[in-house]
């Protein structure tokens, strides 16, 4: 009962700290004591000493110390992170991304500040999270940048699929990337790629629509050719196992649709 429960509380931890590549918890009982470990796209580590291990105090010394000096569990391009207890405890990240600009490629670092989060899933699986940037005035290469984007991927990623998707022109309604920049993931033993990318649109997920009956009206739209004000006004999401693609109207949405499921087939190998 107490396992599951510590667990379900790294589980949201990591959904509320996209900064922390690790989280941490201990479980005491009355004979021995747990530490535990959070790791994000990877699952719980556990290790479990009794009071009388001589490792003991080694351990926790080193685990207590990286709870207040958290290094490389922490992600070293969030720089700031400020809590708003007058807004509902909202809190707001500052992020540094580094971005290569003109001609020769110069690297430019660019902070974002007031980053606020949006979403947050999956935090052992792709662990996604979406940060919503207030201030329009910050922009990548002429570009606004409205939404930052962090993800685990397994192949194929989102940036490689929008890349396909776009090419040779831009496709109307289809959210665009103005940033991307991918790393390797810290203790993920696949290693697996951490994608960040810098998005023009926010929009809501697809899903929301309310009742049964508006997505009947909607496809009814599509099929008739005309566009549902939901949709118009709004943003939708569709999701490819890590993906998310993002489009703007109801026509745009089922070309996408297509588009992108004939990329992902000719980017996943042969069996």
């Amino acid at each position: 009962m107490q396992q599951g429960q510590a667990r379900s509380y790294l589980h949201y931890l990591l959904l509320a700290r996209p900064d922390l590549h690790v989280a941490q918890g201990v479980l005491i009982s009355a004979s021995e004591l747990t530490f535990l470990f959070g790791i994000g796209g990877v699952g719980i580590r556990s290790l479990t000493l009794d009071w009388e291990s001589e490792l003991l105090h080694r351990l926790a010394y080193a685990f207590f110390y990286r709870v207040y000096d958290p290094d490389h569990f922490l992600d070293a391009s969030y720089i700031g992170m400020v809590l708003h207890p007058e807004k509902n405890n909202l809190v707001a990240y500052t992020v540094k991304i580094t971005v290569k600009t003109g001609d020769n490629r110069t690297p430019q670092h660019i902070e974002l500040p007031n980053l606020v989060p949006l979403y947050a899933s999956s935090p052992f699986g792709t662990r996604t999270h979406i940060l919503s940037n207030p201030d329009p005035r910050v922009e990548v290469n002429g570009k606004h940048l409205v939404v930052l984007k962090d993800q685990l991927c397994r192949h194929p990623d989102e940036h490689s699929i929008l890349n396909r998707v776009h090419y040779p022109e831009t496709v109307p309604g289809v959210i665009e990337e103005v940033y991307h920049d991918s790393f390797e993931a810290p203790f993920c033993e696949e290693k697996r790629q951490k994608h960040r990318m810098g998005l023009r649109h926010l929009g809501r997920p697809f899903m929301t629509i309310p009742t049964l009956q508006q997505m009947l009206e909607i496809v009814f739209d599509i099929l008739e050719g005309n566009l549902s004000p939901l949709l118009t006004s709004s943003c939708a999401f569709t999701r490819w196992q890590c993906c998310d693609i993002c489009v703007l109207s109801a026509p745009s949405f089922i070309a996408t649709s297509a588009k992108a499921i004939l990329c992902i087939s000719r980017m996943i190998p042969r069996l």
